[in-house]
């Protein structure tokens, strides 16, 4: 019988050590990992990015199937394209907002869920996972046992906590299956893996997806962080490595919601950069705008913004927090 990796769920095999799955034929019968995701696991070596599936694929796949659907999605990374994509899966399914630690403790989260229900149009159930307890992976638990389901796929997109949410319910559940590999880097996962958390429940991870107009790929990780300052007139503010700038012609506050593990240093400086030519008009008080695959910016004052970033990788909406967030 073919043995997968536990890691990414490839195929192992000893016959080419260049390929995905391999692993030396000695060490096959009792092996659970390629030598890729050992090395991802023991040596801290950086995955090679593969060519994901395709997101049409893996949604077809899934649309014929009858399992239960679990997709998840970073706080920072909720945006049309990935809620478009969740649309796409005709099957039963839940949609996890997961990493919300940083969510304002003032804030309900029910409130999130009416936002995210009734700006995003969705009629399915949300579910709003943060905290220090297993990440909210107990809750989980606790939703499909209440729903009856014994086998569903977990979706989402890179790096939004697939694997981490199933070592969570590894441990929740006391498995004894080898647990996946969590990495930072995208498509750690290369095919889908059956996982047994118990006798009457098995989720099946699957390749994450990439968005098509994310900015970079490689931002988003495992922690989330905000960073906030007070914008004046004319000031511009430098962001990821002083890759990307910002120029706000009117005062207003500034928080940047993006993941901890990115480098990154935010800046603010007095005069503008070269080549700021994209115009983002902030008309209404308490607006997002989404970096799509970097985070999201809370703007709480009408503004013009010039940027260098392409506008094909932003969308504005109304505050997820409303006028929750304090002013520096």
């Amino acid at each position: 019988m073919n043995k997968i990796c536990y890691g990414c769920g490839a195929k192992l095999q000893s016959l080419d050590k260049e390929s995905l799955g391999y692993i030396p034929e000695k060490k096959r019968d009792d092996a659970k990992y390629c030598m890729r995701c050992f090395r991802l696991m023991h040596y801290g070596e950086q995955a090679v990015n593969e060519t994901p599936k395709d997101v049409k694929e893996i949604v077809n796949k899934i649309n014929k199937d009858v399992r239960f659907v679990i997709f998840l999605v970073d706080f920072v990374n909720l945006n049309k394209e990935v809620i478009d994509i969740f649309r796409s899966i005709k099957k039963r399914k839940v949609l996890i907002v997961n990493k919300c630690e940083l969510i304002p403790e003032n804030i309900k989260k029910e409130r999130i869920i009416e936002y995210i229900h009734d700006y995003y149009e969705i009629n399915d159930d949300i579910k709003i996972k943060g905290g220090k307890n297993s990440h909210g992976a107990k809750s989980i638990l606790n939703y499909l046992e209440k729903k009856d389901i014994h086998e569903a796929y977990i979706l989402g997109i890179s790096n939004s906590g697939k694997s981490t949410l199933i070592n969570d319910l590894m441990d929740i559940c006391d498995s004894k299956t080898a647990k996946i590999v969590v990495n930072a880097k995208a498509n750690t996962t290369l095919d889908f893996i059956r996982v047994n958390l118990r006798d009457d429940l098995t989720l099946i991870d699957s390749p994450g997806f990439i968005l098509n107009n994310a900015l970079n790929h490689d931002v988003l990780g495992k922690d989330v962080k905000a960073y906030s300052m007070q914008m004046k007139e004319c000031e511009t503010v430098a962001l990821f490595d002083n890759q990307y700038y910002l120029k706000f012609e009117s005062d207003t506050p500034f928080t940047l919601f993006t993941s901890s593990d990115a480098k990154r240093v935010v800046k603010k400086y007095f005069r503008a950069a070269d080549g700021l030519v994209n115009k983002i008009e902030i008309t209404s008080p308490n607006t997002d705008v989404v970096i799509i695959g970097m985070g999201f910016i809370t703007i709480k004052k009408p503004t013009v913004i010039t940027t260098n970033i392409d506008l094909k990788h932003i969308e504005l909406r109304p505050s997820m927090f409303g006028g929750t967030i304090d002013e520096n």
